[in-house]
């Protein structure tokens, strides 16, 4: 997951996000008692998100937040919840991705990146064995997930179905696993399923110029006929086929979720799959308008 999975904060009651800031600190203090304090550093969205939605439909209600004081700003206050085994699993989760993404960079990234990955790489190795020593299953999904995706984006002609299929069902695995109930089974497996989907989108939306001018792989570049030569031709039209695509992934995480019988935190889960989505993308959009406006 790459961070793109965040509310909506404008369309929170108060009392919502603060909800959501207690699971989000809950999950950095997490990182940092199984993993180190420098393992907060890979705190995203994402990992707050996957405990909202398993605490959704496996929990009666919402967790008790206490106060407690921020290890990065002791002037500051936070709210914790108590810690438990889905957000130990989100801890290990976020560690056992970044470790990937670390070992990606070193190979694909530019010279500069890839120093920073290599004097990354001793650190979240390291925590890396730790995680998987417990959570291997995270490390099986994610590494047929890797396996898959190299496969696929080594066809130049691959389709944007094919291109985004091994992240979503990496993400259907992960949030399904484990769980007995086959009917929240199969509704948080849809969901991992769509949002996956959701971000390999964005986020190949958000890289389309950069890597059709670096000759990367892309599959909005594929579909669209895109390369180095003919950069201009990515138009409005191109923008809202893109759009349009995202927003249907939107909609079937949307659509999954409201199967489900919520149990706790669906306010905030709601904000984020409804609102959340649509604002990311929003400003996804925004973004590259004024910079072919100011280009």
């Amino acid at each position: 997951m790459f961070g793109y999975i965040k509310p909506e904060k404008a369309e929170l009651k108060i009392k919502e996000y603060e909800t959501y800031k207690a699971v989000y600190c809950t999950v950095c203090k997490t990182l940092g008692k199984e993993y180190g304090i420098f393992s907060r550093f890979l705190l995203t969205y994402d990992a707050a998100f996957y405990v909202l939605v398993l605490k959704c439909l496996l929990q009666d209600g919402c967790d008790r937040a206490e106060r407690g004081v921020c290890r990065f700003n002791p002037f500051k206050k936070c709210f914790y919840i108590p810690a438990d085994s889905i957000l130990r699993q989100s801890a290990a989760l976020t560690v056992i991705m970044f470790y990937y993404k670390v070992r990606d960079g070193l190979r694909d990234s530019g010279n500069f990146r890839k120093f920073l990955y290599y004097l990354l790489y001793p650190y979240i190795s390291f925590k890396f064995k730790k995680a998987v020593k417990n959570y291997s299953y995270f490390d099986d999904i994610i590494k047929l997930s890797v396996e898959r995706q190299t496969e696929a984006e080594s066809d130049f002609e691959c389709s944007v179905d094919r291109a985004c299929d091994p992240s979503a069902s990496a993400l259907a695995e992960i949030f399904s696993y484990g769980i007995q109930d086959e009917e929240v089974k199969r509704i948080l497996s849809r969901i991992g399923y769509c949002v996956g989907r959701w971000v390999y989108l964005a986020d190949a939306f958000d890289d389309l110029e950069k890597d059709v001018k670096n000759g990367n792989f892309n599959p909005f570049a594929i579909k669209y006929g895109l390369d180095r030569n003919n950069i201009s031709d990515i138009t409005d039209d191109v923008y809202d086929g893109i759009a349009a695509a995202l927003r249907l992934s939107a909609n079937e995480a949307a659509g999954a979720f409201d199967l489900a019988k919520h149990k706790s935190y669906a306010s905030v889960c709601e904000n984020i799959i409804y609102d959340g989505t649509e604002a990311q993308l929003n400003r996804l959009i925004n973004k590259k308008r004024c910079s072919k406006h100011n280009g």
